[in-house]
């Protein structure tokens, strides 16, 4: 996992392979004029442009320009205006985009590691998975099911098991620290109906297709995009115009929109308004569609999905 450090002179970030004193505990998110402008920062004596390039970074609701905490929000939800508080030194500040081509450039050795690695992940990933789903098939048709025989074995022994391909191209199951110890070929019980980019239009999931496109054939995944209705029309047409741009570069590649049948301000009269702690949005709106949608090929058969995406910290 590759560390976080200000760059001060492009205004960006660096990445590195260390950690130092200057290392970040976590990631920060870019900062654009549109949303200085919503908390009311023109209006506190900064002057800025807007720029196409971020301005700033934010880590939850504190905001560093070049390496230094300038300000903090409080606030700034749907329900509360937001207050500011601006740190000693740094009022009345004259922002400069961050040199966002300059950064990249400083960056660009380790970002091809991080893409190499990335791709070959996904590679690898895909092959396991897709070879277990062959040797499924494999297996069904001479009548033997490892993942029953798996299962029952960790029963009885309380132990993983692994399914391990040995030299003659036949199979063993031993205990999975053995098999891992023995750096042993292991095959997966599972078998994996659908292989899926799910989309959301946020830059982690752009990345996430990117590689994805990359790193496998068109034909063997999927692309799937959330309509959870609380969707801006801006966002809708990204989403257009992603799928456009990779339908003509890999027009095997499949895309598919999942939504509701209800409309999101039917269930607020049902289930009540989303909140931090009554949390029904992404169940309801995304997930329970999503989980609709993805049947086995001509069945009505909850499919088995292997999903490309960000990871989830916390």
């Amino acid at each position: 996992m590759y560390k976080i450090e200000w760059d001060k002179e492009t205004g960006g970030v660096l990445l590195s392979s260390k950690v130092s004193k200057e290392t970040l505990g976590i990631s920060p998110r870019p900062v654009w004029f549109e949303e200085l402008d919503l908390l009311g920062l023109d209006k506190l004596g900064y002057v800025y442009p807007q720029s196409e390039a971020p301005l700033m970074w934010a880590v939850n609701k504190q905001y560093f320009y070049r390496g230094d905490l300038v300000f903090q929000a409080k606030g700034a939800n749907l329900y509360d205006s937001a207050t500011i508080t601006i740190m000693p030194g740094f009022e009345n500040l004259e922002l400069i985009p961050i040199d966002v081509k300059k950064m990249i450039e400083r960056n660009r050795d380790i970002m091809f590691l991080l893409e190499s690695e990335a791709i070959e992940f996904i590679r690898e990933t895909f092959f396991i998975y897709s070879t277990a789903s062959k040797k499924f098939n494999e297996i069904k048709a001479n009548q033997l099911d490892f993942e029953a025989i798996v299962a029952s074995i960790e029963q009885k022994q309380k132990r993983k098991m692994a399914i391990i391909k040995e030299e003659c191209d036949s199979f063993d199951v031993m205990p999975l620290d053995i098999a891992e110890q023995q750096g042993k070929q292991r095959l997966l019980a599972t078998k994996i109906d659908v292989f899926l980019a799910s989309f959301s239009g946020g830059k982690d999931s752009q990345v996430v297709l990117d590689l994805c496109t990359r790193a496998l054939p068109p034909n063997v995944f999927e692309v799937i995009y959330s309509d959870t209705g609380y969707e801006l029309p801006s966002s809708l047409n990204l989403y257009e115009d992603v799928k456009r741009h990779y339908s003509a570069l890999y027009p095997g590649l499949k895309f598919s929109t999942a939504r509701n049948h209800a409309s999101v301000l039917s269930y607020w009269d049902k289930i009540g308004t989303p909140s931090d702690t009554h949390r029904w949005c992404c169940s309801v709106m995304k997930t329970a569609p999503l989980y609709r949608s993805l049947k086995v090929s001509g069945t009505n058969k909850q499919a088995k999905v292997l999903t490309f995406g960000k990871p989830r910290l916390g």
